[in-house]
């Protein structure tokens, strides 16, 4: 589980309040060592690409997936988009009329 985003800049402030740091300094900063490349910082952003896809490639598996499912259970039950669409439309309709619940 992820921490919440007021979590992460709760976190944040106390942390550059201790290192006696603002804000838009502190990012300022790391904007211009980002786009200059520093090599201090460079490791750092090179880890979060690796990160972020190997999460892009999880999604896409698990995307994939699910869609396969979703053909598999449209085959078996005879569904086309209509009728799908359809039953979300009856199913909103309902939950409407139930208040929302």
């Amino acid at each position: 589980m992820f921490p919440s985003l007021e979590a992460l800049d709760v976190n944040l402030i106390i942390k550059l309040n201790f290192d006696d740091i603002t804000k838009f300094f502190f990012f300022n900063e790391y904007i211009k060592a980002y786009l200059e490349e520093d090599e201090d910082l460079m490791p750092f952003i090179d880890r979060v690409k690796e990160k972020s896809m190997l999460a892009r490639k999880f999604r896409l598996k698990k995307a994939k997936v699910l869609r396969k499912k979703e053909q598999e259970v449209v085959k078996r039950f005879g569904l086309n988009k209509n009728e799908i669409e359809n039953i979300f439309d009856l199913i909103a309709d309902e939950k409407e009329k139930n208040g929302g619940d």
